[in-house]
């Protein structure tokens, strides 16, 4: 099952398949897109927005699954994504030099998003609950602390509900885990509700915490959240050696 890095012509065939991956999930769905029944194409123009900066931060590998056609291989259809981020200090090397023209990308990519959130408005979004999931990090960032600061982390996995259960969301996955393994440094997840099994089975080792604990947490009552880890040979749960 073949994966290739994104390109941005993919960008607009990656954000409808997102808005169907995750359409009935509790988050990303009925809470952040309460209004996603009236307006059932909208919640595409987050995720357009949000690959788009995933795709232009220089720290993140962004990859597609894709399935060719028997017939003609060089026909491809985009059946799923994965955004995976190195953090740490692995991360810092990945980023550009001041003076690499390509240092203009995230500014630009920021304010088409913006200007686009005016031209195209989402009509299904909670506008307050847009950046929940930041706003929950402080509750839940001491997992990613001392040792695990070093991990590649899945920000985004995502297949289209048509190819879940084929093996393009384990392929998406592994990639991560092997990189890690290949630097020695963790892996970790945040799941969405109902996905810990599935993250467990594809080399995730623990459930380390969840981003919904902690008084006073924006995401309190939201379904999922769980945090998983892979650990370095040598390591457990714990952190210990």
């Amino acid at each position: 099952m073949p994966l290739r890095a994104a390109r941005f012509s993919d960008h607009s065939i990656i954000a409808v398949l997102c808005c169907a991956a995750w359409y009935d999930e509790d988050f990303f769905g009925s809470v952040m897109h309460p209004l996603r029944e009236q307006y059932p194409n909208d919640p595409a123009l987050y995720w357009h927005s949000r690959i788009r900066e995933h795709w232009c931060d220089w720290r993140n590998k962004v990859f597609v699954a894709v399935q060719r056609d028997e017939e003609n291989p060089n026909q491809e259809k985009i059946v799923g994504v994965a955004v995976w981020q190195r953090q740490g200090e692995g991360g810092r090397k990945m980023e550009l030099s001041v003076f690499d023209p390509r240092t203009i990308l995230p500014p630009l990519i920021k304010l088409s998003n913006y200007l686009n959130s005016h031209l195209y408005p989402n009509h299904a979004i909670n506008p307050t609950k847009a950046t929940l999931l930041s706003a929950a990090m402080p509750f839940c960032k001491h997992h990613w602390a001392g040792p695990r600061h070093e991990n590649w982390y899945l920000a985004l996995c995502a297949v289209h509900p048509v190819h879940q259960g084929q093996g393009f969301g384990r392929e998406l996955v592994e990639w991560g885990i092997q990189q890690a393994e290949r630097e020695n440094v963790h892996a970790s997840v945040m799941s969405s509700d109902g996905s810990d099994e599935f993250y467990l089975k594809c080399g995730f080792e623990e459930i380390v915490g969840n981003a919904t604990e902690g008084e006073g947490n924006p995401m309190r009552g939201v379904k999922g959240g769980a945090i998983l880890f892979w650990f370095p040979e040598g390591e457990d749960a714990g952190g210990d050696s």
